[in-house]
């Protein structure tokens, strides 16, 4: 029980992040998604990648709000978790959508704008996957907060897939973009000094 107490905002965030793949697997097992598992399971792994990765993203912003420093505890769980279902989403439409057909893929990228997107978030999200781990962490040293300041892009990245994907239901893509945009500049210095001065002046008034 003391484990739990300490640890249970890591076991929510586990819950969390594997709810969108075990309300897949009911769906499948109930019969609904006999004729559009292949699309469901590239739409839904698509949405709950780019949420996790939202969710990480706004893990420091809650820290320098609220002084919730429990928040970075679960940012890279978050993040991979993300990560795993970006992957699951190109699995999906490579392998489901598109049986593996490179051909096919590839006129589909060269002929789509928003794959392109897609793919480079893709290509930026691996090296930090791979190097998200403490170990990496001290082998990088300064350079490991460089490296994953590409969060940065990966994000609009993501955003900007979904845009070009859902060029007539424009309401989602803009509103993560307006949730990016304000993680974003939550994180600029000038901003973060701020918040940090106005929330250290509040916790001093008697």
């Amino acid at each position: 029980m003391q484990w739990l107490r300490v640890q249970w905002l890591r076991v929510l965030a586990h819950i969390a992040a594997l709810v969108p793949l075990l309300l897949v697997a009911v769906a499948y097992l109930r019969g609904d998604l006999a004729e559009t598992l292949n699309r469901e399971l590239t739409l839904r792994s698509g949405s709950a990648g780019l949420l996790l990765l939202l969710a990480s993203l706004a893990c420091t912003p809650l820290n320098t709000l609220f002084g919730w420093r429990q928040a970075l505890q679960v940012r890279r769980t978050l993040g991979l978790y993300g990560f795993g279902y970006v992957v699951l989403h190109l699995l999906s439409y490579a392998a489901l959508d598109n049986m593996l057909d490179y051909e096919l893929i590839w006129r589909d990228v060269g002929e789509r704008r928003s794959m392109i997107a897609g793919f480079a978030a893709l290509l930026v999200l691996i090296p930090l996957a791979i190097t998200s781990t403490r170990g990496w962490q001290r082998r990088l040293g300064r350079g490991w907060r460089a490296l994953h300041r590409l969060v940065y892009v990966a994000l609009p990245l993501s955003v900007l897939h979904v845009f070009w994907l859902e060029r007539d239901f424009i309401c989602a893509p803009v509103l993560y973009a307006l949730i990016v945009g304000g993680l974003l500049a939550l994180r600029l210095p000038p901003v973060r000094r701020l918040i940090v001065r106005a929330r250290t002046r509040r916790a001093a008034l008697p």
